[in-house]
């Protein structure tokens, strides 16, 4: 693929995680963060802090409260909670008809990593996507280095950058792979991150960093750094790995959970 197919394809599968405003027309949802699709059937990939964000108590507070029995297992379903639905919001151009649609498509089942802030979201299927959902491959942890050309993909200020600008989808940054934490040739199961010059912001969170080589993802972005004084720091920020949560164990586990009927 060249560069305009590597960016058209990432744009397609990045979507908004959002909150569905019934009552308000003019700003139908809330975006929260941002997340990549990884495979057709509707699996999102962004970080747990953008899904807590919409829960009414953390991912380590909910484990707090699970029962003695289920603690140490490696999988652990926790107690109901209160939480607004997320949803994944597509943007797709019609070329035919040079118009933008965007499709809300909720979210049924949510797990999440505890030692990264990884999550992954499953959506319902939807008449939209009949052959499945747009997605992005993974990228083998060896063919990565320091110094590669990267970008990420994602909503920059959440709802507030079409405030500013009128900007309505996905945005792009590019940059390079600075540093692979903790160091190069730390194999991929002691890789805790990675160290991205490139400029991000809230609402970056969840967002798919990627290769513009190939085009396929290796991190999510998670977070800019600050200086002492608590500013948010230009052009460093941090990416989760996408390998803990691209599991097959993980992948396997939300596949087979039963759909829930979708909200009235």
């Amino acid at each position: 693929m060249n560069r305009r197919e590597i960016f058209d394809r990432v744009k397609q599968a990045t979507v908004a995680v959002a909150a569905m405003n019934r009552s308000e027309a003019k700003q139908p949802f809330t975006i929260i963060g941002s997340g990549f699709s990884i495979d057709p059937c509707g699996l999102i990939v962004t970080c747990l802090h953008v899904v807590e964000a919409l829960m009414e108590k953390t991912a380590q507070q909910q484990i707090a409260e699970v029962p003695q029995e289920e603690k140490g297992k490696p999988i652990q379903k926790l107690r109901p909670v209160q939480a607004i639905t997320p949803f994944a919001v597509f943007y797709v151009t019609k070329a035919s008809t040079e118009n933008l649609f965007m499709f809300p498509c909720q979210v049924d089942s949510v797990v999440g990593k505890t030692n990264f802030d990884l999550a992954m979201l499953r959506v319902l299927p939807h008449k939209a996507f009949p052959s499945g959902y747009p997605f992005l491959e993974i990228e083998e942890y060896n063919a990565i280095a320091e110094g590669d050309e990267v970008a990420t993909c994602g909503f920059p200020l959440g709802n507030y950058l079409y405030e500013q600008l009128g900007t309505v989808t996905s945005s792009f940054t590019t940059g390079v792979l600075s540093s692979i934490i903790p160091s190069p040739g730390a194999s991929k199961d002691l890789v805790k991150g990675f160290q991205l010059g490139l400029t991000a912001t809230h609402g970056n969170s969840g967002g798919p960093v990627f290769s513009l080589t190939s085009g396929k993802v290796f991190g999510v972005l998670q977070r800019g750094l600050q200086d002492t004084s608590g500013a948010l720091l230009a052009g460093i920020t941090k990416a989760e790995p996408i390998y803990p949560i691209a599991d097959v164990d993980f992948i396997r586990r939300i596949k087979n959970t039963p759909f829930r009927a979708p909200l009235a």
